[in-house]
């Protein structure tokens, strides 16, 4: 049989080293989704700027979120210095969680059906477009994967040490799930339920396992949970007023439909994907062709418990969201599905079947193939080429750098004193806090019960910025009330960082000079000295 080349010849190749083309696939995966926001984004995204703004605080919880993502990236920031490097985390994080979910579609259909159903996952939104803003919603991908591999593994694996082992690492990353986002109640609950429900399941109960997963949980999640109590569950307020509530008796019905059709449409690429690989009426199962023969070591025929298992994964974190926000009547946020789908496509592959046609193997590699074409260069027009086309202002134009050099040189200008508190806007005063050269802390909206790590008598003593786009002209007089004694006020408008005609950006600052310190105009060109 002669070597077939082209995609022909790249399936082949596939079926034989499903894992060798699973690490190609995702270093390319983390080589564009990195380099091409670093190299084209001119100012950082709005959720990176809050990474580093925030995250150098290093607290055990925040106003909005558990401190993971924020503590990944100002760690990586203070080893490197280089802002541009946060963007290898999002597609880092998304890496992993597919290097998990193929490890376990090897252990239930094997490597080749298990590459498959990786490869569907690069048509997901959650794992292009969306991956390289690295915060609580990519920090989950990988910690939801990997607790759904070990979690599998303890309930399989046939030797002892090895299952507490499992049961030991899922809980560990169950808990770093909550550390990342407490989104990951719906994954707890989804593994409780089915430890009680599926028939096999419930045996575990009579094994150390569940509690040894129990204990591993709650040493790890032990500190957040401490802080979470001490800051009276602030990050709760922030999900309670994300959270749309149901005003009207229709609302309660249509926001459940309006949250499903929103994770449909996220999910629509990766539909596509997998409908390549059957057909519409499945085919008998004496006449469903293996890939190699009859007899493939990279193919698994999936049993009944793993496919029960894929489908409570696969659906379960769904059906608790969407359930408690029905019960709560409200609408969830559209992006909390940014964990739910990691190993849809994997369960959709283990109950259609593993035998593939040739012929539907080719055209899958073609739709791979143009995926990964399409969306990065989807990237590139959107940052490139929509703003000469249109005026959509993004934080990728915002002149960050530019503003946050103006207003710490004016401010020392002014006080003869380095910028060391900086609030108002939260887009703009993260961006002074991560490019200014003095490095500010960031006084969250203005409210020091929201930022625990400021001093009053410390921001009376060194004075602050205040600093708001237009749409936070409304809290100006709570911020001079909460910050007394502002003496300078500036207006300025700064040109977005973009090709096109792009509406400028109009900003406006003021400064509360140190308490008790006169105002004092140094000369235009005096560097402010590094904190």
């Amino acid at each position: 049989m002669s070597k077939r080349t082209g995609l022909a010849g790249l399936v082949d190749y596939a079926r034989r080293e499903p894992f060798e083309v699973l690490l190609i696939v995702l270093v390319g995966h983390v080589l564009v989704w990195t380099l091409m926001p670093a190299l084209l984004n001119a100012n950082l995204q709005l959720d990176l700027a809050e990474d580093l703004a925030l995250g150098r605080e290093w607290q055990l919880v925040y106003w909005k979120h558990p401190p993971l993502p924020w503590w990944i990236a100002a760690g990586l920031y203070q080893l490197t210095g280089d802002v541009r490097m946060i963007y290898v985390l999002g597609p880092l994080a998304s890496a992993v969680a597919m290097w998990a979910v193929w490890r376990l579609g090897k252990d239930i259909v094997g490597g080749f059906p298990a590459l498959l159903a990786v490869l569907a996952l690069e048509g997901l939104h959650f794992f292009n477009f969306s991956v390289i803003k690295f915060a609580h919603d990519q920090c989950q991908l990988p910690f939801w994967a990997l607790t759904m591999l070990f979690f599998h593994r303890a309930l399989t694996r046939e030797e002892t040490r090895a299952r507490l082992m499992s049961w030991a690492l899922a809980g560990i990353f169950l808990a770093l799930s909550f550390w990342s986002k407490y989104a990951a109640f719906a994954l707890a609950a989804t593994l409780g339920l089915f430890l009680l429900v599926d028939r096999d399941a419930r045996h575990a109960w009579k094994t150390p396992g569940p509690y040894v997963m129990a204990l591993a949980f709650a040493l790890v999640i032990a500190p957040n949970a401490w802080a979470l109590v001490a800051s009276d569950f602030l990050p709760f307020r922030y999900v309670d007023a994300r959270a749309k509530t149901a005003a009207q008796w229709w609302q309660f019905a249509w926001y459940p439909l309006q949250w499903t059709f929103g994770q449909l449409g996220f999910l629509l690429p990766t539909l596509a994907l997998l409908a390549l690989l059957y057909p519409l009426r499945p085919a008998a199962a004496a006449q469903r062709p293996l890939t190699l023969g009859n007899v493939d070591p990279n193919v698994i025929s999936p049993g009944a418990f793993d496919r029960r298992f894929l489908a409570w994964m696969a659906l379960g974190p769904f059906a608790v969201t969407t359930l408690v926000a029905i019960l709560l009547g409200r609408l969830p946020v559209a992006m909390w599905g940014y964990p739910l789908w990691s190993v849809l496509p994997l369960a959709v592959i283990a109950w259609r079947g593993v035998g593939f046609e040739d012929v539907r193997l080719i055209r899958f590699a073609l739709g791979i193939v143009a995926v990964l074409v399409i969306m990065p260069l989807a990237y590139v027009l959107t940052e490139e080429v929509e703003p000469m086309l249109r005026d959509r202002p993004k934080a990728t134009q915002f002149p960050g750098r530019r503003l946050a050099d103006i207003v710490t040189r004016d401010f020392f200008e002014k006080t003869g004193q380095p910028l060391a508190y900086v609030t108002g806007t939260e887009f703009a005063a993260n961006n002074v806090a991560v490019y200014g050269p003095t490095r500010p802390h960031v006084i969250v909206h203005g409210d020091p019960g929201l930022s625990p790590w400021i001093d009053m008598a410390d921001v009376k003593k060194r004075g602050v910025l205040i600093v708001w786009e237009p749409q936070g002209e409304g809290l100006v007089p709570e911020w001079m009330k909460t910050f007394p004694g502002a003496t300078v006020r500036g207006r300025m408008t700064l040109p977005r960082q973009a090709r096109g005609k792009v509406a400028p950006v109009v900003l406006q600052y003021a400064i509360v000079p140190p308490e008790g310190a006169p105002l004092i105009i140094l000369p235009p060109g005096t560097v402010p000295p590094p904190r």
